[in-house]
């Protein structure tokens, strides 16, 4: 018997930067980069300088994921609520916890960061400002900047979203605080006496309160705050709150600012109604919607792109008039602020739980819109991985539910054009927050699948672009990798391609006990072995450029 002799192989490739392309990139250019996993109940996220990123969980932790260590710290635990009491006095899981983090513009300078939270004391969702110089935050440094009075029986909708603009304006999403289930999916305004919680004609519809808004103020260095110009209701206007920009919101999810316009951009989580109805109003939608100046959104009276529901009394099951666009009126017992609301302005995009005969692209199935960043080169310096030319002042969106993101394409008006699929292949899991890094690179924060548990799924990623050549994805295979000797092999490169359609030159290295025994320099060379042993075959691919990797 004549001894048997075996082959492993080894794979190599090479790569070097090219100048991006101004056509729409091929998927192959991005890489989805996993830095934490596991995460409890993650909500809001803002990056640091280095790549730090820090994140609020909902139960109230305060974390800062150092890419450095790749590590994930405590920097604080807030006391938070996150009840609900039902009207027959149970206790059930909600929404309210800590729901957001930002980081002041002077942040460098100042070293204060903003906190949106749901204290256990008393019913208020919180804005405060903290001093925070590294390590742990100081709890002693609070200053209370603005609390959003809440109901805490039968709730739901938060908010909690915030950003700055270039004026140093700090914007706030509060949600409409109002249970919804008992409405049949439409519209949640019971006026019956005690129902207050079921009406969200106190709160989204509501002049002269801050909850359903998108709230817009200008902190000062001593914890208080103006309010700037160009708000809905001019400082001083009876029966309304000066901070409000946006009202008519249910629950407003993800803010961003166009860097070169000033636009607002918001995803909208709509109600559960499944169908319409000629004596309630429209089926249920979610919406993305645009900001070009201070507005009325229109819920609870409208949905969608203005589709009007009725009046409803829930004590007679008796349907009313539709209510009307151009001149909204609130009558509800429960509002406390104008009766005759600002006209309301549509969404820009809506789709149901059907799939969209607008927007077919968006699929169908539950929902759950989620706001995402703007794309302008321009917003960043010397960043490695800077998004192609093809997604200048493009809109990237997701959905919660959905776990895909949208590119959409405006005109020169800033009116929708079109949309399109970002990377079909990837399929996110609980989409939260997503926003660009320094580095260019998309960070998106994951929920997971499940509400109110610590989902195993749930991390924090980013996408990577690689604007320059890529490297070629190798392929090496043997007919034979053990036998009688003599031996005769025959290697093969089939499979082996480049992206960039590059010339490829191919070396074979075969080796015994790391002693080079012969090279070749052909595709798909035939090699002889004589002794006994085990050999590797190292295959290296290289395109023009010359630089190389290894892939073992």
């Amino acid at each position: 018997m004549k001894p048997i002799t075996a082959l492993s192989l080894l794979l190599v490739s090479s790569y070097i930067t090219k100048a991006q392309s101004p056509e729409k990139p091929d998927e192959n250019r991005f890489t989805k980069v996993v830095l934490q996993q596991k995460l409890e109940e993650p909500m809001q996220f803002q990056i640091l300088d280095g790549g730090k990123v820090l994140y609020a969980e909902r139960k109230g932790k305060l974390k800062i994921y150092d890419p450095a260590t790749s590590k994930m710290d405590v920097i604080a635990d807030f006391a938070v609520s996150r009840e609900y009491v039902s009207k027959t006095g149970e206790r059930s899981e909600g929404e309210d916890g800590l729901q957001g983090v930002i980081l002041d513009p002077d942040y460098a300078k100042n070293k204060w960061i903003y906190i949106y939270y749901s204290p256990k004391d008393v019913s208020v969702n919180r804005l405060s400002r903290f001093t925070w110089a590294g390590g742990k935050l100081n709890m002693a440094t609070e200053k209370k900047v603005l609390d959003v009075v809440v109901q805490r029986e039968e709730c739901c909708h938060v908010g909690g979203g915030m950003l700055f603009d270039k004026d140093k304006n700090l914007y706030l999403s509060t949600g409409d605080n109002t249970f919804s289930r008992s409405s049949d999916g439409f519209t949640p305004i019971d006026e019956r006496p005690g129902e207050g919680p079921r009406d969200a004609q106190k709160s989204s519809g509501n002049t002269n309160d801050l909850r359903g808004k998108i709230l817009r103020i200008h902190p000062e260095p001593n914890g208080s705050y103006t309010i700037p110009e160009g708000n809905l209701f001019p400082k001083g206007t009876a029966n309304t709150r000066p901070e409000i920009y946006t009202m008519g919101n249910r629950n407003p999810w993800r803010l961003t600012i166009d860097s070169h316009t000033g636009w607002l951009y918001w995803g909208e989580v709509g109600p559960d109604g499944s169908n319409s109805s000629e004596s309630r109003g429209p089926r249920s939608y979610d919406e993305f919607n645009i900001a070009k100046k201070s507005g009325n959104y229109g819920w609870p009276y409208f949905i969608g792109n203005n589709q009007a529901y009725r009046y409803y009394d829930f004590a007679t099951k008796k349907s009313g008039e539709l209510y009307d666009v151009l001149k909204p009126i609130n009558n509800s017992p429960n509002n406390t602020g104008l009766k005759e609301l600002p006209p309301a302005v549509s969404a820009m995009i809506w789709y149901p739980y059907a799939a969209s005969e607008e927007f077919p692209v968006m699929g169908s199935g539950g929902r759950s819109a989620v706001g995402g960043p703007v794309f302008h080169k321009s917003d960043f310096a010397n960043a490695k991985y800077l998004f192609p030319a093809y997604y200048e002042g493009k809109w990237l969106i997701t959905d919660w539910v959905r776990g895909w993101i949208l590119a959409v394409t405006f005109d020169e008006n800033g009116m929708y054009k079109s949309m399109e699929r970002f990377l079909p292949e990837l399929t996110l899991r609980g989409p939260i927050d997503m926003k660009f890094g320094p580095d260019g690179s998309l960070y998106v924060l994951e929920y997971g699948n499940g509400y109110f548990k610590d989902n195993p799924e749930a991390e924090l990623i980013k996408i990577e672009f690689n604007g320059g050549n890529r490297k070629p994805q190798v392929q090496a295979a043997a007919n034979k990798t053990a036998g009688a000797l003599p031996l005769k092999v025959k290697l093969s490169s089939a499979g082996t391609t480049d992206s960039d359609g590059d010339v490829l030159k191919y070396e074979w290295k075969i080796t015994k006990g790391g002693v080079l025994k012969q090279t070749f320099k052909t595709a798909n060379p035939e090699v002889q072995l004589a002794a006994a042993g085990v050999y590797k075959a190292t295959l290296t691919v290289t395109d023009p450029h010359g630089a190389k990797i290894a892939n073992r």
